[in-house]
């Protein structure tokens, strides 16, 4: 099938808009009357410009108002990066990762147990079948523990497996 000049400018359009290909195919045939299948709306928009991905908004940090107070804090003017009243977070503990190994393991696993990282973050790992280490559990998606933290974490669980006779 073959559309005109006209209707692949409006395909274009369309596609460059954001709308997906099953829009697009159902925008054919109600616009044009023309039957189109996926796999030939597929081949040709794959010739088409790809639509660029927006960049994700990185949120904004809370910015509090720091009011200068010379009486309660002499030496603020001193050191006009650090608001008077703000307190620097304390950098996470070293060797603050706690692995425990459960008495019933996960059905599937050979070993399971929960895992808190430094930076106060909860969740299970598990070492599988066939000897592969996940986390799981309430982790936020996405997770990566630091490197410091992941080497820590493997450490600590081989101590512990070696404390049950597991390895």
């Amino acid at each position: 099938m073959k559309l005109n000049e006209e209707q692949l400018k409006a395909v274009a359009g369309w596609f460059a808009g954001g709308a997906s290909l099953d829009e697009i195919q159902k925008r054919i045939a109600a616009d044009f009357g023309l039957h189109i299948t996926y796999f030939d709306l597929r081949m040709l928009v794959a010739d088409l410009p790809q639509p660029q991905e927006p960049e994700p908004v990185k949120p904004e940090e809370p910015q509090t108002p720091a009011e200068p107070d010379d009486q309660e804090n002499p030496d603020a003017s001193e050191n006009p990066e650090v608001p008077a009243d703000s307190e620097a977070p304390e950098p996470p503990e070293a060797g603050s990762v706690s692995v425990s190994v459960d008495t019933i393991t996960i059905p599937g696993t050979m070993a399971s147990g929960d895992v808190t990282f430094s930076d106060g973050v909860k969740g299970k790992w598990y070492l599988d079948q066939m000897g592969r280490l996940g986390l799981g559990g309430d982790l936020p998606k996405g997770f990566r523990p630091s490197p410091e933290d992941a080497a820590l974490f493997q450490a600590r669980l081989m101590e512990a497996l070696r404390s049950k006779g597991l390895c």
